[in-house]
């Protein structure tokens, strides 16, 4: 299958977002050489990546896709108010799983590597229907800011493939099977829902706290 091949087809799968129906690809990247620092750190994603003070008192999950409309819709409609409102003054976390395609999972990891991932997320949504094929996952990249070898030499390796099976299959085990899906303080809300939807159960739960 070509890269654009590759792209169309989860595209059409992004769209139709059937419980279990996600694109999976495994290529077969060079194997990396992983040193124990690194290995330490992508130990540490295990839990998601995490926007915000690590230490905020209540934690906003999003499992999200960036081929998902409503995952697009979210990130610019949703985030930016909550970074505002409640990630700047520290009252809340957000924590990002990022499930398949396979290919966008390991990108949004390579971003994080760089510490750059909210921007490439950022860059990524926002020109969302500009991805037609591979290579654009790459100039994107470049386009958010991040190093572009260090970027490619992630991107083409294998080194995050465990993790983003740890990242698909708890989120099976959680019930995920649509995106965008929020968690918030253990409550799931499903979909781009309003603002005001999850700042009341936000408000709620820090008014538990």
């Amino acid at each position: 299958m070509t890269d654009k091949k590759i792209i169309v087809t989860a595209v059409i799968l992004a769209s139709i977002l059937i419980a279990g129906g996600w694109y999976y690809s495994k290529k077969n990247p060079p194997v990396a050489s992983i040193t124990d620092s690194a290995a330490d750190q992508i130990k540490s994603w295990e839990a998601g990546i995490t926007y915000g003070n690590p230490s905020a008192p209540l934690t906003v999950e999003e499992y999200t896709n960036f081929l998902c409309p409503a995952c697009a819709t979210a990130a610019a409609n949703i985030l930016p108010q909550l970074e505002e409102d409640y990630v700047k003054s520290g009252r809340v976390k957000i924590v990002f799983f990022i499930y398949p395609p396979f290919e966008l999972s390991r990108a949004a990891l390579c971003a994080q590597e760089q510490e750059k991932f909210i921007q490439y997320h950022d860059y990524l949504f926002s020109h969302q229907k500009q991805i037609t094929e591979e290579k654009d996952i790459k100039d994107f990249a470049v386009n958010a800011g991040l190093d572009e070898v260090k970027f490619n030499e992630c991107y083409d390796s294998d080194k995050f493939n465990d993790l983003i099976d740890k990242w698909y299959k708890e989120g099976q085990k959680r019930g995920i099977d649509s995106t965008p899906t929020f968690i918030i303080g253990g409550q799931k809300i499903i979909g781009a829902q309003p603002y005001a939807e999850i700042k009341k159960v936000i408000d709620e739960k820090l008014s538990q706290l």
